[in-house]
């Protein structure tokens, strides 16, 4: 994994990228720690590189060099399964959109029931953000 780089660097960018949407996410400790227990660090690189705009998997795909096909797609599902993306279809084609931190992918984290993740330490690092 050596094009991805630290993953306090990715993370970084991540935090960056997020902060570009509607609802920003300043840089905070607490957010850090949060970003660090949902996203492994090839979610976090594909997250930092995600177009502002819902997107087809196909610019997801150029947006992400080198991961890309059954890759990409296995990244994708988990990030969707833990509510990080929101995927839709229109006019049949898949769009990926990243989701924002407040009114996203805490609510979507949290919404979900899975033992997967540390929800108690999530829900901490959450509140010392907000």
């Amino acid at each position: 994994m050596g094009h991805l780089g630290k993953k306090e660097d990715i993370l970084r960018a991540l935090q960056e990228r997020l902060d570009k949407n509607p609802v920003g996410t300043p840089p905070h400790e607490a957010l850090f720690g949060v970003l660090e227990i949902l996203f492994t660090e090839k979610e976090a690189y594909v997250g930092s590189r995600f177009p502002l705009l819902p997107s087809p998997f196909e610019v997801i795909e150029k947006a992400v060099a080198p991961i890309k096909g059954d890759e990409l797609i296995a990244i994708l599902k988990s990030m969707s399964e833990k509510g990080l993306i929101i995927d839709h279809e229109r006019d049949g084609e898949s769009y990926f959109a990243l989701s924002m931190v407040m009114i996203g992918f805490f609510e979507f984290t949290f919404m979900r029931t899975s033992e997967a993740l540390p929800m108690k330490k999530l829900a901490e690092l959450m509140h010392e953000y907000r």
